[in-house]
């Protein structure tokens, strides 16, 4: 299971890097003004918009379950 999940973290880090590389190699040689480039831009926003609040969720997770595990239950 933790195979897995490692596996596809990993597909998903290459394959951003992937776009993020195709994406500086071909919208300076469209122009400005391109409409790919409206379609490419955005497209890569929200996809490190996505990496970056699951990276942020995680670690505010981790970071709630450490403190949850510091802070004594009180007696019922």
């Amino acid at each position: 299971m933790a195979e897995n999940r490692r596996l596809r973290r990993w597909i998903g880090v290459i394959t951003f890097l992937l776009l993020v590389v195709v994406a500086g190699w071909i919208i300076p040689r469209l122009g400005a003004r391109s409409p790919l480039t409206f379609i490419m831009l955005p497209i890569l926003a929200i996809l490190t918009m996505k990496l970056v609040e699951r990276r942020v969720g995680q670690w505010f997770r981790r970071w709630a379950e450490r403190q949850a595990a510091r802070t004594p239950r009180p007696p019922r």
